[in-house]
């Protein structure tokens, strides 16, 4: 089997598009490695995400010819039907940005997955507006939609008037360096490397005003404990410099207070571990239910902003809170009592079995291979 992709977002940027389609591919060629993964992109550009994935020996990057001049026309119309027709590709996968529009009508075996259904992330209402007006037309002809979650399955359903019985939920899974092991005395180590207390709440994301920190800095003045600090982990921002560092003056917290600009990819596991807890603020973007299945998985306490969403990915596995009082009044319960918190973590790690690579890659090749059967019994 062949698969192709629309590939643009996943090589050239760095958003939940790009992380989600990485992740896809790496459970794709991992588990099924005997299948070829095509990548589709208009631009051939250069960069860490790409090299990554020739890594993979099933997975493969096309580009239009040199010849064509407009590379976007190639990419939304005819040109890239060709090219997959020409390359022996049984399934084409779009993902966010739409399918291209010469695959309506030809019977051509597609699949279409939103992280966003309504681009609530897109830049401006014009931007939100077309990239709605595609997604609309690529459901129309798509042989399968695909939704992260049963919410946004029927924000799906419901905002582009679809059969539900062509819309399925495929979870994304946890990334696969939350399974590494960590020797006991690289902890000590990392501590002195990147200078962290001795307890601490793990936060990492975007230092923004929509990441709610501002609760979470609450949250860590109510704790009982009042020896726990919170280490945020982002680049500093405006709203960082000029909200966040005077709400922690405000509310004397400013000694419990760290930041950290990077810390190396492959200590994130240890780091997270390390902590009491990791919090997650906001709970309405697929970046955050990402970090939530994936510190799950590192084996760290998570404590959460309450939503359908949120206890859809986490399950018994995370303390979820409505507002900052209920979260600290949660979370110290579970830190006093051991086994409580012991409790929450297994069931974490329990649930975290949900969001494996190998679930997800037979979710989405059971899909692919639907969608072919159905094209030869129509052609027949």
């Amino acid at each position: 089997m062949v698969v192709g992709y629309g590939g643009r977002k996943i090589i050239m940027e760095n958003n939940d598009t790009s992380y989600y389609g990485r992740i896809l591919i790496k459970a794709l060629a991992t588990n099924y490695p005997d299948n070829y993964y095509i990548l589709y992109s208009p631009e051939n550009e250069s960069n860490k995400r790409l090299t990554a994935l020739f890594n993979e020996d099933s997975v493969r990057v096309k580009f239009p010819r040199n010849h064509i001049h407009n590379k976007n026309r190639w990419y939304t119309n005819n040109g890239i039907v060709r090219s997959a027709k020409a390359h022996g590709v049984n399934t084409f996968h779009g993902i966010d940005d739409g399918l291209a529009s010469g695959f309506n009508g030809s019977n051509f075996p597609t699949v279409f997955t939103m992280t966003d259904p309504l681009y609530k992330s897109a830049k401006g209402w014009f931007e939100r507006m077309l990239m709605q007006r595609r997604a609309r037309k690529a459901c129309k002809f798509a042989k399968r939609v695909i939704a992260l979650n049963e919410v946004d399955r029927q924000v799906i359903i419901d905002h582009y008037h679809l059969n539900p019985d062509n819309v399925e939920v495929v979870y994304p899974c946890f990334f696969e360096g939350c399974d590494e092991s960590v020797p006991e005395n690289m902890f000590d180590i990392l501590r002195s490397k990147y200078h962290l207390p001795e307890n601490f709440i793990l936060y990492k994301g975007r230092l923004n005003s929509d990441d709610n920190l501002k609760e979470a800095m609450q949250l860590l003045h109510e704790l009982r404990n009042h020896k726990i600090s919170i280490v945020m982990l982002g680049y500093r921002t405006d709203h960082f410099d000029n909200v966040i560092k005077e709400q922690a003056h405000d509310l004397h917290i400013f000694h419990r207070f760290k930041q950290v600009d990077k810390v190396h990819h492959a200590d994130l596991t240890a780091v997270a571990r390390m902590a009491k807890a990791v919090i997650i603020p906001n709970t309405d973007r697929m970046r955050d239910l990402c970090k939530l299945i994936n510190a799950q998985r590192t084996g760290a306490l998570v404590i959460c902003k309450d939503s359908a969403k949120a206890r859809e990915f986490g399950g018994n596995g995370a303390i979820y809170y409505n507002d900052f009082h209920e979260g600290a009044d949660l979370l110290s319960d579970v830190l006093e009592d051991e086994n409580k918190r012991q409790a929450m973590l297994n069931a974490a790690r329990e649930n975290s079995e949900r969001f494996t690579g190998k679930v997800l890659a037979d979710h989405m090749i059971h899909i692919y291979r639907s969608v072919l059967m159905h094209r030869r019994l129509y052609e027949q």
